[in-house]
């Protein structure tokens, strides 16, 4: 009787095969899981995070941002940007001055170490690129990059099935 209960209950537990074929999230994951591995190894190099980089870049391309609008941008909270901000201005990588015209706001920069180091992690992410694009010519590059956009904006102009 034991031995039939045990049989059954281990019947039971049996993982569930459901098939299935990998599909654009499944494809788009490993992409970006092994892109990266890569590219957080070469900022690891400068000792900067990925969410350092994110927001380096996004002052690097503006010039200047208030901490609030710094974090839009970068698509984080502002509590979470706060942190990655004192972080920088320790490093003496971006700096906080006083808006002239109105002292109650800080407009953050890049310092001239910090636009050093970016150009630097440019040259780490334009690498990171290049190895990923390793196996294909410039033409299915570019057809990538086309079709990528693509899926963005088909997600973007989506209801999410609401």
């Amino acid at each position: 009787m034991q031995q039939r209960r045990h049989r059954e209950t281990k019947a039971q537990s049996a993982a569930v095969a459901i098939p299935a074929t990998a599909g654009l999230g499944f494809y788009l994951r490993e992409a970006y899981r092994a892109f990266s591995k890569q590219f957080h190894a070469r900022l690891a190099r400068h000792g900067i995070t990925h969410a350092q980089f994110v927001l380096l870049w996004f002052l690097s391309q503006a010039g200047s941002l208030t901490p609030l609008a710094l974090s839009r941008e970068a698509g984080i909270k502002k509590a979470s940007a706060t942190g990655v901000i004192e972080q920088l201005k320790r490093r003496k990588l971006i700096r906080g001055d006083r808006d002239r015209d109105d002292g109650r706001k800080v407009n953050l920069a890049l310092t001239p170490a910090g636009a050093t180091l970016m150009r630097e992690l440019m040259a780490c992410a334009a690498e990171t690129n290049a190895d990923g694009q390793r196996s294909l010519t410039e033409e299915e590059s570019k057809t990538l990059l086309r079709l990528l956009r693509a899926v963005t904006t088909s997600f973007e102009t989506s209801d999410g099935g609401t």
